[in-house]
């Protein structure tokens, strides 16, 4: 009777929540709640809050992050961006929880985490890693 080989975990590659480059791409890739930022877009970030806050020592009326200023090309790119937010926001959640079940992590208290039930946890959840 032949013997099967035991699995190795699959191989996770994260990408940028902002930018879409993969970890494999990028020096560093930063994790957040359900988020991923990877060095070129915190680089891109920095001038951007000191420009803001610059702003705001100047005057007291809040700055908008996306001023009515932006043209119709940029606010395309950032919708665009946002297009599949969900589905990956989803693919990291389905990784975090891949890896609590690798560590023996109960269905229930996935399920109680997330405030639903173990069976709900698992119906979402629950299918095998590829």
């Amino acid at each position: 009777m032949p013997t099967e080989k035991p699995q190795s975990p699959r191989r996770r590659v994260f990408a940028c929540s902002f930018c879409r480059k993969p970890q494999i791409e990028v020096r560093a890739l930063i994790a957040g709640p359900g988020v991923f930022i990877c060095d070129q877009c915190v680089a891109l970030c920095g001038p951007i809050v000191a420009d803001v806050a610059a702003r705001r020592e100047g005057s007291q009326t809040p700055q908008r992050i996306l001023p009515e200023a932006t043209s119709s090309e940029q606010l395309m790119n950032i919708l665009k961006g946002y297009n599949g937010t969900f589905e990956s926001l989803g693919d990291s959640m389905q990784d975090v929880v891949d890896i609590l079940r690798e560590r023996n992590v109960s269905w229930a208290a996935i399920g109680e985490t997330l405030g639903v039930t173990r069976q709900a946890a698992w119906k979402r959840f629950g299918k095998a890693p590829a």
